[in-house]
């Protein structure tokens, strides 16, 4: 497995990240949007640089890097001290793909042991102060995906 680049155009340039202590967890909370739909959607209507997420896997479980490991825009208060992971899918009215469960769980596996993170650092947006959103995803287990980065952390 490995993370693929997007041949994406920033507005401004980008903040290299000084230390992470979260990986929080996202969705797009719509349907068939990938990467490339999403960066855009950041860019023209929500003004931002570009993508806000750091990562982003599609439905057939492709990962693409985003901002990679420069400072995001997905989760208010918490951007410099993130990485935010973000799922193509509306995890409110179904599950996500099978495929992207196998790539959310390797890629949390690389980036747990590269900032020597635990599994209780890994958040769905929703368990952040002050978010209302169900993000990721009403349908979407934080507690079984940490159950699965505990165990496989301890391998």
């Amino acid at each position: 497995m490995r993370i693929q680049k997007a041949n994406l155009s920033f507005r401004d340039p980008l903040q290299p990240l000084q230390a992470v202590t979260k990986i929080i967890i996202h969705h797009t909370a719509e349907n068939g949007w990938d990467i490339y739909k999403t960066h855009d959607f950041h860019q023209n209507n929500r003004g931002w640089s570009g993508i806000g997420y750091n990562y982003f896997l599609e439905e057939d479980g492709t990962i693409y890097e985003g901002r990679g490991l420069y400072i995001g825009a997905h989760a208010k208060g918490y951007n410099t001290e993130s990485i935010g992971i973000c799922m193509s899918g509306n995890f409110d009215d179904y599950d996500p793909t099978p495929v992207q469960m196998v790539s959310l769980h390797w890629l949390c596996k690389q980036l747990m042991g590269q900032f020597s993170l635990y599994s209780d650092q890994v958040l769905g947006h929703r368990e952040l102060d002050g978010v209302t959103k169900t993000c990721p995803g009403t349908r979407f287990s934080m507690t079984e995906l940490r159950s699965i980065l505990f165990r496989i952390n301890r391998q």
